[in-house]
């Protein structure tokens, strides 16, 4: 840690004029020091000063702002920032605290007679606030499902024990955990095998779940999806069908291509590593490649007709269907795509509509807006293993809006 480059950053920011690079490395520098290399820090940024070195009143304004945000917010480590009308307010929470910390012990040492009683006050203040923000707290999604067998007979998954649940013809149905249900079929009555049997699992409102086809593929299913199959796979090629978001990863069968359904395009596979996200209230239906090959094309609207011209897909790639039924392809964001499935929400310039709306499905709450703001655009990077509180603190800590939690209804106000 170069300490001369330290004091530049931290004196530019005392002075307002960093630039984006700048602060970006400051924040990268100040999160990554323990709390013993910050008090160091601290102690030498001070020893760089000049004897005649006093904060003036907009340098104090500052630290009393930043004091008053962090004893609001939640410590941090991923970043988050706002877009609006070109201009950018990063928050790196972590850092901020270093920030705070930095900026209130240099307050001290200039302004006060007794450094280091003060300086244990700041240190408390750095530590996490957990007095409730809100009226009410809500808990993140999980694993929830329900699965719907061939004859109609509905099974709740997060309620049903560990084992086997069904035997359909040659295949046994069995949960293998508090998240994941398999399908083993045995070869058997060539009668049973031509008898398709479709079952349909479905994840609500913050819920997600993981399937092991008969094949051998294996889906995650995000919140709010439904993927409809057979539960043997028979004939020339394996065929599903989904609504929502999945995750798949393809048993390669190269003389039965896998085939799925979402929205108005069909996806074509032999063994590969792909993400879909199909909601029926996105604007754009997005398959995103991350290994292995796949074809897209929109489906033919009636009988005779043939299906668009295909789109073959390489790794890195996204298809991207509009409600125009206009097919193009982009380069992806893999880790934006797939971020659901790790356990992020990863906002990359992402109106607020877009970022509540999910948020909503993970938390299965209802979004109400104050007002409305066309302009705000989210980057940030989020855990969906918090509480629905920690994550609007986050959002809060950028001090453009705010949000109120009634029971289940959030809503949503610009400052």
């Amino acid at each position: 840690m170069k300490k001369e480059r330290l004091h530049i950053l931290f004196h530019s920011y005392l002075a307002q004029n960093l630039s984006e690079s700048e602060e970006t490395e400051l924040m990268q520098i100040l999160a990554g020091a323990t709390d013993d290399e910050l008090k160091r820090l601290v102690e030498e940024c001070y020893d760089t000063l000049p004897e005649t070195y006093k904060l003036d009143d907009a340098g104090s304004d500052r630290v009393y702002r930043l004091l008053v945000k962090r004893t609001n917010a939640k410590v941090y480590a991923p970043s988050f920032r706002i877009r609006r009308g070109g201009y950018f307010t990063r928050i790196a929470a972590v850092a901020a605290v270093a920030l705070i910390f930095i900026t209130a012990t240099l307050y001290i040492f200039n302004n006060k007679e007794n450094p280091a009683e003060e300086i244990n006050k700041i240190v408390e203040i750095a530590k996490p606030i957990e007095k409730p923000l809100y009226k009410n707290d809500i808990r993140p999604g999980g694993n929830k499902a329900v699965l719907t067998l061939a004859d109609g007979t509905k099974v709740v998954l997060d309620d049903a024990k560990e084992g086997k649940l069904q035997e359909q013809g040659n295949t046994t149905i069995i949960k293998l955990d508090s998240g994941r249900l398999a399908y083993n079929t045995k070869s058997g009555s060539p009668i049973l095998e031509k008898i398709v049997q479709y079952n349909t699992l479905t994840t609500p409102r913050g819920g997600k779940y993981c399937v092991t086809l008969p094949d051998g593929t294996i889906v995650w299913l995000n919140a709010s999806t439904t993927l409809r199959f057979p539960v043997a796979f028979a004939g020339k090629t394996r065929k599903v069908e989904v609504k929502g978001e999945a995750y798949f990863e393809v048993a390669k069968d190269e003389a039965m291509p896998f085939i799925v359904k979402a929205g108005n395009s069909e996806i074509k596979v032999l063994g590969t590593h792909f993400n879909v996200m199909a909601y029926a209230d996105e604007k754009l239906l997005k398959t995103t490649l991350l290994e292995g090959s796949v074809e897209v094309s929109i489906l033919k609207k009636g009988e005779g007709e043939q299906n668009s011209p295909v789109m073959t897909l390489e790794p890195g790639q996204q298809a991207q269907l509009d409600i125009n039924n206009a097919l193009t392809v982009v380069k992806a964001d893999m880790e934006e795509a797939i971020a659901w499935k790790n356990g992020f929400f990863i906002f990359k310039n992402e109106p607020i509509e877009s970022v509540m709306q999910k948020i909503a499905r993970w938390y299965d709450v209802n979004i109400v807006y104050e007002t409305t703001n066309d302009i705000l655009q989210f980057t940030g990077n989020i855990s969906r293993a918090e509480n629905i509180s920690e994550v609007l603190r986050i959002m809060e800590l950028t001090d453009v809006v705010h949000f109120k939690i009634e029971k289940k209804t959030i809503t949503v106000c610009f400052n």
